[in-house]
């Protein structure tokens, strides 16, 4: 559920060899698309679903690939998708129309609806922004919570109010990714409303646009399981295949999460993505001067853009730059362990796009959706670079108990906890969950999670001191604490 915006977003580049001249007329966008998807499917680094709309009609609607691998149960366009973050543009839509209602202000201090939150500067536009400093929850250890059962959005609250631990910064100073924002907004939703955060958005949303197919799901938790449902898969190096997400132990967080909602947590469909599009040009759910509320940029204390990678986030909203053939812009993305999501907008022209997939990280899903909106514009398109599966190699226990540490680096101050368990090896970044990286060599690693590497040096005793992470471009170094 975390967004993963990367770094190069705003001068992405393409490695795909294949290159497409632009063509006028709907057929041609038709075939178009389907050669796009079609080639990436074929090279098994598509799995999902995909909606392109022009005027609030599907120009293209096709899904590709399994909902259930060991079943060989197909996707259809009715197949229900865990959206990761595309979630908080619901979440905050709840706010809008409290907001609409007079039942709350933006600048509300959060403690006036949950009292005993220990951040008495923070307000609702703090949270909806990313500006509050208050720490992401996903990283969260054993030590604060219970690892051994399901938690809700009641149990990150109460850790908050116990635990009382330090903003990352002063509210409004700077911005900075976090769910928990999102948590404690559902949470005001609730205390307002007196409904369940599911309940609500039913009665409000939902169930208002015709959306049958969305729900907040728990997929761990349900007591009644969605039938048509799309299982998150990702690449297993040891496997050389595709292996169900819950089958990583590195991303056992997301059952002990699993009854978190608002910052993600909700299912749904392209189909029904489409009608929450649409109803975004009318009245239904809040007044337009309301809902241009979502796509204003907000300020830091300083006077300055409070802006996430560059792009300014509004409520639920990336405003990416306007462009003069296609006008305004607004997207979001998800990625959560087995998902990729994705929608666009362009509110000016009354086009959509909409992918959600069911494996993660074999295709970079910006560069896949920047080549549907070429497509979707008349312009020239490349197909995106496939991220290959790597094997990994086996190490002995002694190579892999080599690697184990605490590793710093000085300047930002990071720590890389390194840590073994049933001859796997982990790597936690600080603020970051913990994720399982595959040996290559004795001395390299890789991230399956994200496009990155690591690899580690030893000095003259032949003892490995250091590590240097690689990741778009950069490479950071931390040297390992030594025992005495």
């Amino acid at each position: 559920m975390n967004l993963t915006l990367p770094l190069s977003f705003r001068r992405m580049l393409f490695i795909g060899t294949l290159v497409f001249t632009s063509c006028t007329g709907l057929a041609q966008k038709r075939n178009q698309l389907d050669s796009l998807f079609t080639i990436l499917a074929k090279k098994g680094c598509f799995n999902g679903c995909v909606l392109v709309a022009e005027n609030g009609k599907p120009i293209y609607d096709t899904a590709f690939g399994y909902a259930n691998f060991e079943a060989k149960q197909k996707l259809n366009n009715e197949t229900m998708f865990e959206l990761a973050s595309v979630s908080k543009q619901f979440t905050a839509m709840a706010i809008m129309q409290l907001h609409q209602q007079g039942k709350l202000n933006y600048e509300d201090a959060v403690v006036k609806y949950l009292p005993h939150l220990p951040y008495k500067d923070v307000t609702i536009s703090n949270l909806l922004h990313h500006t509050s400093g208050i720490p992401e929850f996903l990283p969260w250890a054993d030590t604060l919570v219970d690892v051994n059962r399901i938690n809700y959005n009641q149990d990150i609250l109460n850790i908050l109010e116990k635990s009382k631990m330090p903003l990352y910064f002063r509210p409004g100073d700077a911005l900075s990714y976090s769910n928990t924002n999102y948590v404690l907004l559902a949470l005001i939703v609730e205390k307002i409303s007196g409904l369940p955060f599911s309940g609500y958005l039913a009665k409000n949303i939902f169930s208002p646009l015709g959306m049958a197919h969305t729900r907040v799901y728990h997929q761990r938790a349900a007591k009644q399981k969605i039938a048509n449902y799309a299982y998150g898969y990702l690449f297993n190096p040891a496997k050389g295949g595709f292996d169900l997400n819950d089958h990583f132990a590195a991303n056992r967080y997301e059952y002990y999460f699993d009854g978190i909602a608002g910052p993600y947590g909700i299912s749904s469909t392209t189909g029904d993505l489409l009608k929450w599009d649409q109803a975004l040009y009318t009245h239904k759910l809040v007044s337009k001067a309301i809902q241009d509320e979502a796509y204003q940029v907000s300020k830091l204390n300083n006077g300055k853009d409070a802006l996430f990678e560059g792009v300014p986030y509004g409520f639920g909203w990336l405003i990416l730059p306007t462009i003069k053939d296609e006008g305004r812009r607004f997207m979001h993305s998800g990625g959560y362990p087995g998902y990729m999501t994705i929608i666009t907008r362009f509110p000016d022209k009354n086009k959509t796009i909409i992918i959600l997939t069911n494996i993660y990280n074999v295709i970079n899903l910006y560069q896949l959706s920047t080549a549907v909106e070429n497509i979707l514009f008349d312009r020239p398109f490349k197909i995106p670079a496939v991220q290959p599966g790597k094997k990994s190699i086996a190490l002995s226990p002694a190579q892999i108990k080599a690697v184990e540490g605490i590793y710093t680096h000085q300047s930002p101050p990071l720590k890389f906890i390194i840590t073994t368990e049933n001859e796997r090896v982990y790597a936690q970044i600080s603020g970051q969950p913990r994720a399982e990286i595959f040996p290559e060599t004795e001395f390299d690693f890789f991230y399956t999670a994200v496009n990155a590497k690591i690899h580690f040096d030893r000095n003259d005793a032949g003892v490995i001191d250091r590590l240097t992470l690689f990741q778009h471009g950069i490479q950071l170094t931390a040297e390992k604490e030594m025992q005495k």
